[in-house]
Protein backbone atom coordinates (compact mmCIF):
# COMPACT_ATOMS: atom_id res chain seq x y z
CA UNK A 1 0.00 0.00 0.00
CA UNK A 2 0.90 3.56 -0.88
CA UNK A 3 1.30 6.04 1.53
CA UNK A 4 -0.24 9.44 0.92
CA UNK A 5 2.40 12.09 -0.23
CA UNK A 6 3.15 14.48 2.80
CA UNK A 7 2.60 18.06 3.01
CA UNK A 8 5.60 20.19 2.29
CA UNK A 9 6.47 21.82 5.36
CA UNK A 10 6.37 24.97 3.59
CA UNK A 11 4.94 28.09 5.54
CA UNK A 12 2.11 30.63 4.22
CA UNK A 13 3.25 34.01 4.78
CA UNK A 14 0.38 36.21 3.28
CA UNK A 15 -2.56 37.61 4.83
CA UNK A 16 -6.01 37.67 3.33
CA UNK A 17 -6.88 41.28 2.36
CA UNK A 18 -9.99 41.93 1.90
CA UNK A 19 -10.42 39.88 5.35
CA UNK A 20 -8.03 42.11 7.28
CA UNK A 21 -9.32 45.37 5.05
CA UNK A 22 -13.41 44.32 6.42
CA UNK A 23 -12.22 44.10 10.24
CA UNK A 24 -9.70 47.80 9.93
CA UNK A 25 -13.22 49.17 8.35
CA UNK A 26 -15.30 47.90 10.96
CA UNK A 27 -12.80 49.36 13.96
CA UNK A 28 -12.57 52.43 12.24
CA UNK A 29 -16.24 52.50 12.62
CA UNK A 30 -16.70 51.56 15.89
CA UNK A 31 -13.56 53.82 17.41
CA UNK A 32 -14.87 56.53 14.78
CA UNK A 33 -16.38 59.46 17.51
CA UNK A 34 -19.62 61.08 15.96
CA UNK A 35 -19.49 64.16 14.27
CA UNK A 36 -21.32 67.29 15.73
CA UNK A 37 -23.72 67.16 12.93
CA UNK A 38 -25.15 63.87 13.88
CA UNK A 39 -26.94 65.36 16.76
CA UNK A 40 -29.72 67.36 15.47
CA UNK A 41 -31.46 69.18 18.54
CA UNK A 42 -29.48 71.62 20.71
CA UNK A 43 -28.22 70.37 24.04
CA UNK A 44 -30.56 71.29 27.01
CA UNK A 45 -30.94 70.09 30.52
CA UNK A 46 -34.38 68.48 29.84
CA UNK A 47 -36.67 68.57 32.77
CA UNK A 48 -37.26 64.82 35.22
CA UNK A 49 -40.66 63.29 35.41
CA UNK A 50 -41.89 60.33 36.94
CA UNK A 51 -44.21 58.89 34.14
CA UNK A 52 -43.22 60.23 30.74
CA UNK A 53 -44.66 59.75 27.63
CA UNK A 54 -42.36 58.59 24.49
CA UNK A 55 -42.30 61.20 21.90
CA UNK A 56 -40.67 59.27 18.95
CA UNK A 57 -41.95 61.91 16.26
CA UNK A 58 -39.72 64.55 17.91
CA UNK A 59 -36.75 62.40 16.81
CA UNK A 60 -37.90 62.76 12.55
CA UNK A 61 -35.68 65.00 10.64
CA UNK A 62 -39.37 66.76 9.61
CA UNK A 63 -40.06 67.43 13.27
CA UNK A 64 -40.15 70.78 14.44
CA UNK A 65 -38.39 71.42 17.68
CA UNK A 66 -37.93 74.65 19.38
CA UNK A 67 -35.33 74.52 22.09
CA UNK A 68 -35.31 77.05 25.00
CA UNK A 69 -31.87 77.35 26.92
CA UNK A 70 -31.30 78.25 30.22
CA UNK A 71 -30.42 81.82 29.46
CA UNK A 72 -33.57 82.65 27.10
CA UNK A 73 -32.15 82.01 23.81
CA UNK A 74 -34.70 80.31 21.37
CA UNK A 75 -33.50 78.15 19.04
CA UNK A 76 -35.64 76.23 16.11
CA UNK A 77 -33.85 73.50 14.99
CA UNK A 78 -30.31 74.59 14.53
CA UNK A 79 -30.90 78.29 14.17
CA UNK A 80 -31.36 80.54 16.66
CA UNK A 81 -34.34 82.73 16.81
CA UNK A 82 -35.62 85.79 17.53
CA UNK A 83 -39.17 85.65 19.66
CA UNK A 84 -40.59 88.34 17.72
CA UNK A 85 -39.99 86.17 14.25
CA UNK A 86 -40.47 83.00 15.96
CA UNK A 87 -44.23 82.50 15.17
CA UNK A 88 -43.08 83.28 11.31
CA UNK A 89 -40.36 80.69 11.38
CA UNK A 90 -42.53 78.00 12.71
CA UNK A 91 -45.68 78.52 9.88
CA UNK A 92 -41.99 78.21 7.41
CA UNK A 93 -40.87 75.47 9.53
CA UNK A 94 -44.46 73.35 9.22
CA UNK A 95 -45.07 74.07 6.02
CA UNK A 96 -42.32 72.21 4.27
CA UNK A 97 -44.83 69.22 5.36
CA UNK A 98 -44.33 66.82 8.44
CA UNK A 99 -46.65 66.53 11.75
CA UNK A 100 -48.47 69.74 12.57
CA UNK A 101 -46.88 69.39 16.25
CA UNK A 102 -44.29 71.32 17.59
CA UNK A 103 -41.86 69.55 20.55
CA UNK A 104 -41.02 72.43 23.45
CA UNK A 105 -37.06 71.29 24.55
CA UNK A 106 -37.05 73.66 27.48
CA UNK A 107 -34.02 73.69 29.78
CA UNK A 108 -34.92 72.74 33.60
CA UNK A 109 -33.67 75.74 34.21
CA UNK A 110 -35.07 78.09 31.95
CA UNK A 111 -37.22 80.98 33.78
CA UNK A 112 -41.31 80.32 33.15
CA UNK A 113 -41.52 83.79 31.04
CA UNK A 114 -39.15 82.61 28.35
CA UNK A 115 -41.26 78.92 28.44
CA UNK A 116 -44.39 81.35 28.05
CA UNK A 117 -43.52 83.56 25.45
CA UNK A 118 -42.57 80.61 23.12
CA UNK A 119 -45.82 78.85 23.65
CA UNK A 120 -47.53 81.37 22.94
CA UNK A 121 -45.61 82.29 19.71
CA UNK A 122 -45.98 78.42 18.61
CA UNK A 123 -50.12 78.96 19.48
CA UNK A 124 -49.75 82.48 17.42
CA UNK A 125 -47.80 80.12 14.80
CA UNK A 126 -51.74 78.23 14.22
CA UNK A 127 -50.57 74.90 16.45
CA UNK A 128 -52.97 73.35 19.15
CA UNK A 129 -50.88 70.21 19.24
CA UNK A 130 -47.71 71.11 21.65
CA UNK A 131 -45.31 68.52 23.36
CA UNK A 132 -43.14 68.68 25.63
CA UNK A 133 -39.62 67.10 26.01
CA UNK A 134 -38.25 65.53 29.23
CA UNK A 135 -36.41 62.54 30.67
CA UNK A 136 -37.33 59.93 33.07
CA UNK A 137 -36.30 60.70 36.54
CA UNK A 138 -35.84 57.06 37.16
CA UNK A 139 -33.42 56.55 35.32
CA UNK A 140 -31.28 58.92 36.91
Amino acid sequence: MRRPPRRSPKLICSINMAAFLSIQLALLFIMMPPSPHAFRHIDVNLAQVEHPVPMRWALRDDATVVAIKRDGRVYVGHDEAKPDYLSAIIRKSLGRGGEQKVYINADRRTRYKDVREAVAAVRSAGVEDIGFLVTDAKRY
